[in-house]
């Protein structure tokens, strides 16, 4: 029956009549352009994990066009403006402020769904290799995915400012001339913490202990190291543990295999954020032409237009041509362009 069903919603594609084989069928997505978030989400929510792990097409309802790669290049696009964003309240607007990233907002009051959804839509672009979410995640979130372990270094990305302090924490010396008890002394009158933090939620200022009996424990030279740690723990692990456990079964939910398993959270996320380097020499040396020779005149004068394009010129360009101005994992040379000749054009 599921079989059947897939299969009337492939006829549906516009100019196509398909007979299809159950094994080749797609998990077919019809959205409205202005009711993205709602159509997605009713989507999600009734397909089963057999029916997020088919490759994805995507329908614009009321559209011509069938779905090559481009139109759900676009929607992941269209959808990451809705969801991956600090007005969503998924994410932190303070980290987004001031780390350029998104992160879990630990005072979210979104729900579990909301978070898994967020994740099952990470995971269709990771599943069907499109790097179209335009959103930027910090390396840490990767790592948490594949469950690779964490350091100090990881909260740079996400709290810069604590993570300033905490390295001058660990870096602090006393001088030559001072003895291990005067130094000691020092230590804590100038930095004057103990093994709990304060954190906002609501407008109200909440304290956490990092642990049993924080608040009576003095940070020393001795246990600064162990502070640091279970400071970073708590940031990084423990306070969005409720908004990062089902985003990542919302991921799992759709990538769970031995290829997803093999990789690394720095291959995760070239394939979820796409590579930065749009090197056109790349795009041109898998390009082919309909209409054209490659060496003519009129295609040697738009390559040269072309590279001379900066930085967000080619973004635009890319995409104008993908529908996402990221690049692929493996390079532009995967976007593989085709330039057509259009009736009477030179």
């Amino acid at each position: 029956q599921a079989a059947r069903r897939a299969a009337a919603d492939l006829n549906e594609l516009p100019g196509h009549h398909w007979d299809i084989e159950p094994e080749l069928l797609f998990f077919i997505l019809k959205i409205r352009r202005d009711t993205i978030l709602e159509d997605t989400v009713a989507a999600l929510q009734h397909a089963t994990a057999e029916d997020l792990r088919r490759q994805l097409k995507v329908v614009f309802e009321g559209e011509q066009g069938v779905d090559e790669g481009g139109l759900a290049r676009e929607f992941f696009r269209l959808l990451s403006a809705c969801v991956f964003t600090p007005d969503r309240g998924l994410f932190d607007p303070v980290v987004a402020e001031d780390a350029h990233v998104l992160w879990f907002d630990k005072a979210s009051s979104q729900s579990a769904t909301d978070f898994w959804l967020a994740g099952v839509i990470m995971g269709l672009a990771v599943y069907n290799n499109m790097p179209g979410l335009d959103v930027t995640f910090p390396s840490v979130l990767f790592k948490k995915i594949k469950g690779e372990p964490l350091e100090l270094e990881d909260l740079r990305h996400v709290h810069p400012d604590v993570y300033l302090s905490l390295r001058s924490l660990l870096q602090w010396c006393p001088e030559e001339d001072q003895d291990l008890a005067e130094a000691a002394v020092i230590f804590e009158t100038t930095f004057c913490l103990d093994f709990a933090i304060s954190w906002e939620k609501d407008g109200q200022v909440l304290s956490e202990e990092l642990c049993p009996g924080g608040n009576a424990i003095p940070v020393s030279l001795e246990n600064r190291s162990e502070f640091v740690r279970l400071y970073c723990e708590w940031l990084l692990i423990t306070s969005i543990r409720k908004q990062f456990d089902p985003f990542r079964k919302g991921v799992r939910r759709v990538c769970d295999s031995p290829l997803f398993n093999a990789l690394d959270s720095g291959e995760l996320q070239l394939i979820v954020c796409g590579e930065q380097d749009l090197d056109f020499a790349r795009l041109r040396s898998t390009s082919s032409y309909d209409g054209y020779e490659e060496n003519e005149p009129y295609i040697e004068s738009f390559w040269r237009v072309l590279m001379k394009f900066d930085f967000v010129q080619r973004k635009r360009f890319l995409s104008f041509v993908t529908g996402s101005d990221l690049a692929p994992v493996g390079g532009l040379q995967e976007v593989r362009m085709k330039i057509q000749k259009n009736g009477g054009e030179p």
